[in-house]
């Protein structure tokens, strides 16, 4: 009778094991999480984390399978409906008269039902644990547990339209038990009015289908009662749609009410057989409209009589008609042969009444089992672990922008450019350190005319004392400071180099964008104007990123490649080439050399240089001599090398002090015509600061043990592990 659309297959599903994996934050934890610290997320506290909603509904999703098969002889059914189609009539007719008239029938906005009201046979309280089992699920399925509908008829009415005009009510649904229902041992659910706008101030449209949505899940079979008028009404395909797509498999019923007689049963089959079609409706039911007297051939009789008052002949009087009871539809199967209808005899099996004993309870079960596996399958994979590997995926793509701006930032002081703006070579952070090798060097391989005027004792050659004593040594003459002030000016000037300070620096991580991504470090609002708050949120790390570097670069040159490089150069040179100011090659170049030092000791030690080997000769007025080692590969390759090395270390510091996860893998830079991959930094990774942006990975393992315990179709599990590979490549 109630043909299944999805395929079955084996629904066992452990849920307390289940339960187990998801709340796991040890070694089947689903997240990774990278920064600001090392750690697992559960799957369940990240879910909180994203959207506490969502794990309260998976919860929920794997509570109403687990307590399914406890309940599987007290099968309930949805009745649902638009404003006034009849729907709490049709409840009404399966309830004895005490409970007719606790029910609210009419067609006026006092008589519209504004809230859920689940009707249960009596003898239903009687085993109290699974009375309390059934409690617990309507709870979970509403989100509220349910109050009880009051026994006194005008007070019942009253809850049923929710004349209080409290919106919040109608996620609390109501709760009744009447004997009428023991015989036929099902459940009905009736279900709020469906309405086309929100004119009652009961909840809006929106917020009703959403809630039947979550109350489909509570019940084995769906009725939805409408209108003859309405077979192309867009909120009847709603309401079909949504017992189509949240409950799949359990069986759908429509219910046409109120038909007049100009319209025969076949032709209403034929005018809702296009929404029957493409929903599943496994049974079309009809009731014509008792209150026209030409209805009566197509009203179905029970034994010799018409159920209801529609056997009343219009002429009997009123005051006969007023102790007859409030009439009540007769819903009977419509079938496509005329006829197997009425006004020809039916078998009482085709009457809607007849609906609860010919229900298969394990053939019910079965379908709502498998329909609340697929709702927990939907919660798990396709809401649940979509939130989470997109929250990672996010946290990836906004870590990445992140080091890219600070990498572009570095990069204006560390990318010697064209002037077109392509990368000619990377450019040396100039400590004392690269400084000493490079005096050292040059003073050992130097030939007898560069030496000329420069006294080479034995301290300069082994390059040793302090930063002071180092200076004098390289500028021992006043000609020598002349050329290093003036050398030194030119660096500061930017024509050659790059000087890294602060405020530059912040200057250019706002310019590539640094306050649209670095959000975390937004400073908080009010006071100084947008680009004041920006400058100084970014000040503090800023400085402590400068200092430090300068600090813990250790970067030095390959000593064997470095000395090889500069006597090939020294053989290159011209015997005859002096430079403009008189001073020796050899001389000119520890003027530059002093040059450097200086820097720092003049404008404080947040201020560093960065500049290629070939900048600091043209620097120098050694022009020939810049030339010569730029086109050497051989030398080239010598600074190359330890100026990549201190990029990838000023990046990553810049990562630390402004909160963001250093780059895992390396990130490249184009130089040249090649992409050039950085290396890992050697500077040593301190505490994460206060602010850091969180960076999240989907663990593969969880995927894994995942679809072990909650098998899915291959292509959505693979999705999955594919999205969670993506996100782990930051580590």
């Amino acid at each position: 009778m109630f043909p299944l659309r999805r395929s079955t297959k084996d629904s066992s599903v452990d849920w307390p094991a289940l339960l187990s994996l998801l709340e796991d934050d040890d070694r089947r934890a689903a997240v990774s999480r990278i920064a600001p610290s090392e750690g697992r997320e559960s799957y369940l506290t990240a879910l909180r984390r994203i959207e506490t909603a969502q794990s309260q509904a998976t919860l929920a999703a794997g509570r109403r399978l687990h307590t399914a098969s406890k309940l599987i002889d007290r099968p309930t059914i949805a009745v649902s409906g638009m404003l006034n189609s009849g729907k709490t009539s049709l409840v009404s007719s399966f309830l004895s008269p005490a409970g007719q008239r606790r029910t609210l029938r009419g067609t006026s906005n006092r008589h519209g039902t504004h809230r859920f009201v689940l009707w249960l046979p009596q003898n239903w309280r009687s085993d109290v644990e699974l009375w309390s089992l059934l409690i617990t699920r309507i709870g979970d399925s509403l989100g509220n547990a349910p109050e009880e509908l009051s026994l006194d008829a005008d007070v019942a009415a009253e809850q049923y339209n929710n004349r209080d005009g409290d919106a919040s009510l109608l996620s609390v649904p109501l709760l009744a038990t009447d004997p009428g229902l023991d015989e036929v041992g099902v459940g009905l659910l009736d279900c709020p009015d469906i309405v086309s706008d929100a004119e009652f101030g009961l909840g809006s449209p929106e917020q009703r289908r959403e809630l039947l949505g979550r109350a489909a899940t509570l019940c084995s079979a769906f009725l939805i009662v409408t209108g003859a008028e309405s077979s192309r009404d867009t909120t009847l395909a709603d309401l079909l749609r949504i017992a189509s797509d949240l409950m799949p498999g359990v069986p759908r019923m429509l219910a046409v009410n109120k038909v007049r007689p100009r319209q025969t049963p076949d032709q209403v089959h034929e005018t809702f057989d296009p929404l029957v079609q493409k929903y599943g409706v496994g049974t079309l039911y009809a009731a014509y409209d008792f209150d026209v007297p030409s209805s009566r051939p197509f009203i179905p009789v029970v034994g010799d009589q018409h159920p209801q008052r529609n056997a009343i002949a219009p002429a009997e009087s009123e005051l006969q008609r007023e102790d007859e009871p409030d009439p009540l539809p007769v819903f009977f199967a419509v079938s496509e042969d005329p006829d197997s209808n009425p006004p020809a005899a039916i078998d009482e099996d085709r009457l809607l009444q007849a609906l609860p004993t010919k229900l298969d309870r394990g053939v019910l079960f079965s379908q709502l089992h498998q329909a609340l596996r697929i709702n927990l399958e939907d919660a798990v994979w396709n809401q649940g672990l979509e939130s989470i590997r997109k929250d990672a995926d996010e946290s990836f793509e906004k870590t990445r922008q992140c080091q890219q701006v600070l990498l572009d930032s570095a990069l204006e002081y560390f990318a010697h450019r064209k002037i077109g703006g392509e990368v000619i070579e990377l450019r040396l952070h100039q400590s004392e350190r690269i400084i000493r090798q490079l005096s050292e060097s040059f003073a050992a391989t130097a030939p007898w005319y560069a030496r000329w005027g420069v006294r080479l004792n034995a301290t300069l050659r082994r390059v040793v004392g302090g930063a002071g004593d180092f200076i004098r040594n390289l500028t021992p003459t006043a000609m020598s400071r002349r050329a290093a002030d003036d050398i030194k000016g030119r660096f500061r000037s930017g024509e050659y180099g790059g000087l890294i300070e602060p405020t530059g620096l912040i200057n250019e991580i706002e310019r590539h964008g640094g306050t649209t991504v670095l959000t975390h470090l937004a400073a908080e609002p009010g006071g100084s104007s947008d680009s004041e708050a920006n400058v100084s949120a970014f000040r503090e790390p800023v400085e402590r990123a400068v200092l430090r570097f300068e600090q813990d670069d250790f970067t030095t040159l390959d000593p064997r490649r470095l000395d090889a490089a500069v006597r090939q150069m020294w053989s290159e040179v011209p015997v005859h080439r002096k430079i403009a100011t008189g001073l020796t090659p050899l001389a000119a170049l520890f003027a530059t050399f002093g040059a450097v030092l200086m820097i720092p000791v003049d404008l404080g030690a947040n201020a560093i240089l960065a500049a290629s080997i070939p900048e600091m000769l043209a620097a120098g007025g050694l022009t020939i001599m810049s030339t010569m080692w730029a086109a050497n590969r051989g030398t080239q390759d010598v600074s190359q090398q330890a100026a990549r090395q201190q990029l990838a270390d000023f990046l990553a510091v810049l990562c630390d002090e402004l909160g963001v996860a250093r780059p895992e893998p390396s990130m490249d830079v184009r130089v040249g015509n090649a992409n050039v991959t950085l290396p890992p930094s050697r500077i040593a990774g301190g505490e994460p600061p206060e602010r850091m942006m969180s960076l999240f990975r989907l663990r593969d393992e969880f995927v894994a043990e995942l679809k072990r315990l909650l098998p899915r179709p291959t292509g959505a599990s693979q999705r999955a592990s594919d999205s969670s590979t993506e996100s782990g490549a930051m580590r």
